[in-house]
């Protein structure tokens, strides 16, 4: 569901609302379907009060589990040429895997937005309806599902611990993002974009073309 504020799910455009989010994940439970609830951190210049806000909205919206990204501006996005003047944190492009934090935030340092992502995740999952249908809910499937996905989650809860304090290596003083990637020119991909289908002789031209090549 990418977010939990409705101006930043405006600006996403992936077609996502609250409204919507939190029907879907009721909709799910009905049918015996778990639900996976993600939340990017990272499309604005968030403060500490917005984390706390987002932590009240996912619990409202009471999804089996969660999973926690960070924005990251791949050139062909539209939030790559809403980030441009933004200050690059993450040098090591392999880092840029949604797992990392990549561009600075001037209002919250990267460790205490670690933090607060950290503890986020703890006491969603932590939360008793959370441990109840992990551990004690009558549906063997669903109990199995989310044993299964709290055992996974911790270990990459302590693992990104262990990368965050000891591997990943951050600069206070990056460059600005469309100076770190100045050849990022590809044309934005909008995701909820409507194509025209192609015509029939349009389609034919170009499987002709690549049987050629």
């Amino acid at each position: 569901m990418e977010h939990t504020d409705e101006l930043t799910l405006q600006k996403v455009r992936k077609g996502g609302a609250t409204r919507t989010d939190r029907e879907a994940i009721r909709l799910l439970r009905r049918h015996g379907i778990l639900s996976l609830a993600s939340y990017v951190v990272g499309f604005d210049d968030e403060r500490e009060t917005d984390y706390w806000r987002a932590f009240r909205q996912l619990i409202a919206y009471d999804p089996d589990q969660i999973i926690t990204l960070y924005a990251t501006p791949h050139a062909w996005t539209p939030f790559f040429t809403a980030s441009r003047q933004r200050r690059v944190i993450q040098l090591d492009q392999r880092r840029w895997d949604y797992k990392h934090q990549v561009l600075a935030n001037p209002n919250v340092p990267a460790w205490r937005t670690f933090l607060w992502i950290k503890l986020l995740e703890v006491a969603v999952q932590a939360r008793p309806k959370a441990l109840w249908r992990t551990y004690l809910q009558p549906d063997r499937r669903s109990r199995r599902g989310m044993r299964w996905y709290s055992r996974i989650g911790r270990r990459v809860w302590l693992h990104e611990i262990r990368c965050f304090m000891f591997r990943d290596r951050r600069t206070l003083d990056g460059p600005a993002l469309e100076k770190f990637w100045p050849l990022a020119e590809a044309p934005a991909e909008e995701a909820m974009a409507v194509r025209p289908p192609l015509s029939r002789t349009a389609e034919g031209s170009g499987a002709i073309a690549r049987a050629r090549t």
